[in-house]
């Protein structure tokens, strides 16, 4: 309640329907205690009988952990956050994926991301028939004056999975382009239409058809 009376602007148009919500539910809480204990919240068991229950908990869980399991620091206006709060690999994932798609509008469909396979998750397929590529984005810079070799053998392992191949339709044995994509400030491409993709990636040379991409992050000019 005190996350949503000091989030007013943040709520925005949805805050008369979350506090009529609120107020709906209000009776039914007077006797029940807020008094939780931090290992509690983080070892919960899902009751199957009350499935709808599990949303409204971690949503919660989410509420408690931004103000560090500690309720009365909801009604501060600034408080502490660790500087890992941003999972940066997943971020890059992410950044590099919504590029791809914005810069290839005609075949955003047949870009993938986290196309999963027997417990493997790849970050991004891409299933157009002249393009197609297995794609790995890494949030490393290593790759700008070296490779690394647990990296290219991830990728490449992840090309010659057959769900993988299947999905490229692809029957005979010729091998899946495989392209690490990594963090370059200096002069990584901004354009990730697969056309310039293909025309700037670089080879690791030790590699059969496995290339790298530097790619330029955004950031802000003080």
């Amino acid at each position: 309640i005190s996350y949503v009376e000091n989030n007013k602007i943040l709520l925005s148009n949805n805050y008369n329907i979350i506090q009529q919500t609120i107020n709906y539910c209000r009776p039914t809480f007077e006797l029940i205690s807020d008094d939780v204990k931090e290992t509690e919240l983080k070892h919960i068991k899902y009751n199957p009988f009350y499935r709808e229950y599990k949303d409204a908990l971690q949503i919660g869980n989410h509420i408690l952990k931004r103000f560090a399991y500690n309720i009365t620091q909801t009604s501060e206006q600034r408080v502490k956050t660790p500087p890992f709060w941003i999972d940066m690999p997943r971020l890059f994932e992410l950044y590099v994926f919504s590029k791809m798609v914005e810069h290839n509008p005609l075949s955003k469909k047949e870009i993938h991301y986290q196309f999963s396979t027997y417990g493997n998750s790849l970050d991004i397929l891409v299933s157009e028939s002249e393009n197609q590529m297995v794609i790995d984005a890494k949030y490393k810079l290593h790759y700008n004056n070296s490779h690394l070799h647990n990296d290219i053998r991830q990728v490449a392992g992840y090309a010659r999975l057959n769900k993988v191949r299947q999905k490229l339709k692809i029957k005979d044995d010729r091998n899946i382009d495989c392209l690490i994509i990594y963090p370059d400030m200096e002069n990584g491409e901004i354009d990730l239409s697969l056309e310039n993709i293909n025309h700037k990636k670089q080879e690791i040379k030790a590699y059969h058809k496995v290339y790298k991409l530097g790619v330029k992050l955004p950031w802000i000019k003080d």
